[in-house]
C-alpha cells in the first residue's frame, strides 16, 4: 500500500490555479471589460475634430454662462432638446460643464438612425421606444451611473419632422414636456430637407419648437447646425428673404447700412446686390444665410404681441462637409423672453404706445454675423486650437470604445479635409 503521505495534494495546487485565472496575480488589475471588446473602427463625419470645436466653444461654453447666470433658487437641472448619435457626444460633452455645476440633463430628443425602428413600428411608421444599439446603451449606462442625467431623460425612436404632425407620436411626446433651456438642431442636412415619406420639413419642425417655447420666461439657447448652399434655400430661403426686405423698407432704422457693412456691399445699390449674394456660394452668402435666419426668429416672436422676445446671435461658425468650400454653419441664438408689460389707464383715449425694438434688434444680429469663424481655416493656422480639438476628440472616442489609431489613419486620408495627428 502507498503511503498517503508521499501522494502530492494537487487538488490544492489546482484550485489555487483557478483562483489566479479569475482574479489575477495579488496586486495586478485586470483590465477593463471594454479594452476587452473589439475597438470600433466605423467613422462618421461627426467624429473629425472641426465638430469638436462647434461642441466645446459653442455648445459647452454658452450652456455653461447660461447655467452660471441662473439665480440661486433655479432647478438644478438642464432640460436639453438634441438629435444625438449613438454615441450622445453632445450630452457628453455637456455633461462636463454641468456636473461641476451640480446639474444634471434631462434630455428629451429624437434618434431615426436606430435600428429599433427596424425591430417594429406602429401605425405612423415610428417606433414607441427609445434607440437601443450597443453603442448607445453603453453610452447612455455611463451617464446614468455617474449621475449625469436624470431617471426622465429619453431618445424617441421617431424623426424630428414629426414634431409638425400635430397627431403623430412625436407631437404627443413633445407636448407632455415643458420648455426647454437649449434646444439643439444639429441636422446633418440643410432646413428646406424633407425626408422621404415625409410631408414636413426640418424648417416646419423648428417652427414647431417654437410654438413650444413660447411659454419660457427665462433666457434659453437654440443651437442650429444646418448644411447652407444657395440651391437649397427652398421655402426657409424666401422667407429669410423676405425678412431682410421688410427690414430695409422701415423708414428711420440703420438695418440697411448694417447689413451693407457686413457684406460689403453699397447701400445705394444694396438691393441688387443682396441678389447676387443669395445666389452666390461664399462667405458672404452664408453671412447673409445666418442674418436672414436671426430676422426669421426676430419676426416671429415679435409676431406675438403678448410674449414677444428678443433673439440674439451669439455664436457663428463654418465649415465644410459636401464641398471645397464651407457649406456648414453652426449658429447659437440666445433667446429672451421680454418681460411682462403693463400699462396705465389712458386717461386721453386711445391705444397705449408700445415700442418696435425689432429693427434695432435686428441691426444687432448683422453686427454679429460679421464674425463668422472659418473652422477648417482655425484649425490650420491655430496650433493650440487644433491640439485642444484633436486631445478631445481623441478621449470622447476612447471612452467611446474607438480604436484611436484606426481614426488618426480615417483622419490622415479624411477625403475633404485630411489632417495628420499623432
Amino acid at each position: 500500500m502507498t503511503d498517503p503521505q508521499s501522494i502530492p495534494d494537487n487538488g490544492e495546487d489546482a484550485e489555487e490555479q483557478d483562483i489566479l485565472a479569475v482574479y489575477g496575480e495579488p496586486g495586478t488589475k485586470m483590465p477593463d471589460l471594454v479594452q476587452l471588446a473589439d475597438r470600433r473602427r466605423e467613422f462618421q463625419p461627426w467624429h473629425h475634430p472641426v465638430k469638436q470645436i462647434v461642441r466645446a466653444r459653442q455648445w459647452a461654453a454658452l450652456t455653461k454662462r447660461l447655467l452660471a447666470a441662473r439665480t440661486d433658487n433655479a432647478p438644478r437641472v438642464l432640460r436639453y432638446f438634441t438629435l444625438p448619435g449613438a454615441d450622445l457626444l453632445d450630452i457628453r460633452v455637456l455633461a462636463s460643464v454641468c456636473e461641476p455645476l451640480g446639474v444634471k440633463i434631462d434630455y428629451f430628443g429624437f434618434d431615426s438612425t436606430s435600428s429599433a425602428l427596424e425591430e417594429g413600428t406602429d401605425a405612423e411608421g415610428a417606433s414607441a421606444y427609445a434607440p437601443a444599439s450597443a453603442s448607445w446603451v453603453a453610452a447612455e449606462s455611463a451617464l446614468r451611473q455617474a449621475g449625469r442625467i436624470t431617471p426622465d431623460a429619453v431618445i424617441h425612436a421617431d424623426r424630428l419632422e414629426d414634431i409638425a404632425l400635430a397627431d403623430s407620436h412625436a407631437a404627443m411626446q413633445l407636448s407632455q414636456r415643458g420648455t426647454f433651456d437649449v434646444i439643439n438642431i444639429d441636422a446633418c442636412d440643410h432646413l428646406a430637407y424633407c425626408p422621404k415619406g415625409r410631408a414636413r420639413s426640418t424648417f416646419d419642425a423648428l417652427e414647431a419648437l417654437l410654438k413650444h417655447q413660447i411659454g419660457a420666461r427665462s433666457p434659453w439657447l437654440l443651437f442650429i447646425t444646418t448644411r447652407a448652399e444657395p440651391k437649397l434655400l427652398g421655402e426657409p430661403g424666401i422667407l429669410f428673404q423676405d425678412a431682410i426686405t421688410q427690414n430695409l423698407r422701415m423708414p428711420q432704422s440703420n438695418f440697411g447700412a448694417s447689413l451693407a457693412s457686413c457684406l460689403g456691399a453699397d447701400e445705394g445699390k444694396l438691393a441688387t446686390e443682396l441678389a447676387s449674394v443669395w445666389g452666390t456660394h461664399d462667405v458672404r452668402f452664408l453671412k447673409l444665410y445666418s442674418i436672414g435666419l436671426g430676422k426669421f426668429l426676430l419676426q416671429w416672436f415679435h409676431a406675438q404681441p403678448n410674449l414677444p422676445a428678443n433673439v440674439e446671435l451669439a455664436s457663428i461658425y463654418s465649415y465644410h462637409v459636401y464641398g471645397q468650400h464651407p457649406d456648414m454653419l453652426a449658429l447659437a441664438f440666445r433667446i429672451t423672453p421680454d418681460p411682462p408689460k403693463f400699462f396705465s389707464p389712458n386717461v386721453g383715449g386711445g391705444a397705449a404706445v408700445i415700442p418696435f425694438l425689432e429693427p434695432t434688434r435686428a441691426a444687432y444680429v448683422v453686427t454679429q454675423a460679421v464674425k463668422l469663424q472659418d473652422l477648417d481655416q482655425a484649425l490650420e493656422t491655430d496650433a493650440a486650437l487644433r491640439t485642444e480639438a484633436v486631445d478631445d476628440t481623441k478621449a470622447l472616442l476612447h471612452s467611446g470604445n474607438y480604436d484611436v489609431d484606426e481614426w488618426c489613419k480615417w483622419l490622415a486620408g479624411h477625403e475633404r479635409r485630411p489632417m495628420v495627428v499623432t
